[in-house]
């Protein structure tokens, strides 16, 4: 994907700044951290949280979203053809599905979006503090999972409980993704490139939504569950006429460093090639996000250059 450079304005610019953190400063830890006001409760799903320590929380992102990159990274490089089963690419698919959920997890972070499970123990203490404010309505007092959206103006993080963890995942990626999508072509650059780039992100959006029949983007959960659960695609033995051959699935994974290649669609299966070069796609666009992080850095102790980049140097040393 070309003229990612173009998103450095749009990216929460905390995230330069951010610090390799003692121990684990993930959601979870955030919320029971206390660094935060719950402004509003305007249903019994929804929170309001604004932010009074802009360092935490972006720390936070930058937790979160450093670590989910390192999984979708280190899972890429485990990606391996069997060569005594050339058409034997099931694990192949489930990996990559893996290494894509990851880092939807590790962009949605660098725009400001969450998406995490909470326990019942951090619903009761945020609903404590709201009502330490004099809010009268009440969060459902159970576990669940909740995606959210930070808003650098109000300084309000909100955060609705959703059904689904990996669906709920790929619709705030698509959410995310359209808006990145439409802010790109607002900020200064060649509007050739902008539009250049934009369109690049609403092809992923397209594959996602499997050509916009699944609004909520999990276009490739169904794909893995196919797969996983029910033995489909031809990716098991006895493999059919729409197997692809795994060879021909890892020339197109291994281009996920930021080279912008897009193969011919592939005869054996549609669905296949649309779901292996999505989660390529994915993977790829975190790697460049995260590359433009480290570019423009503004500390050495940056976690961004602390984990993923050092595992990257790991890998290519290897």
């Amino acid at each position: 994907m070309n003229h990612c450079e173009l998103l450095r304005p749009l990216l929460l610019q905390g995230l330069l700044r951010t610090e390799l953190p003692e121990g684990n400063g993930d959601f979870k830890k955030w919320i029971s951290s206390g660094n935060y006001l719950v402004r509003n409760i305007p249903t019994n799903k929804k929170i309001d949280i604004e932010i009074n320590n802009e360092y935490s929380f972006y720390h936070m992102l930058a937790f979160d979203s450093s670590r989910m990159a390192c999984a979708s990274f280190e899972t890429m490089e485990n990606i391996r053809a069997v060569k005594s089963l050339p058409k034997s690419f099931c694990w192949i698919a489930i990996k990559s599905y893996y290494a894509a959920f990851f880092s939807a997890h590790s962009i949605m972070r660098c725009f400001g979006y969450t998406c995490s499970q909470l326990e019942r123990g951090h619903i009761t203490q945020l609903n404590s503090y709201g009502q330490a404010l004099g809010i009268t309505n009440l969060i459902r007092p159970e576990a669940g999972f909740f995606s959210g959206k930070y808003n650098s103006i109000t300084r309000i993080h909100a955060i609705d409980k959703m059904k689904n963890t990996h669906e709920d995942t790929w619709r705030t990626l698509v959410v995310c993704l359209r808006s990145i999508s439409d802010d790109v072509l607002n900020v200064s650059g060649l509007t050739t490139h902008k539009q250049q780039l934009s369109a690049n992100l609403d092809d992923i959006i397209f594959r996602l939504t499997d050509r916009g029949r699944l609004t909520n983007g999990s276009y490739l959960s169904q794909y893995r569950n196919a797969v996983n659960y029910r033995q489909e695609h031809d990716s098991w033995h006895p493999y059919g006429k729409h197997n692809v051959k795994a060879e021909k699935i890892i020339s197109v994974l291994s281009k996920w460093q930021g080279e912008s290649v897009t193969p011919p669609v592939w005869k054996e299966s549609q669905d296949s090639y649309n779901f292996f070069l999505t989660c390529r796609d994915i993977v790829s666009l975190n790697y460049l996000i995260i590359q433009l992080i480290l570019n423009n850095s503004e500390n050495t102790s940056n976690i961004y250059k602390r984990w993923p980049s050092k595992l990257l140097s790991m890998a290519a040393a290897a």
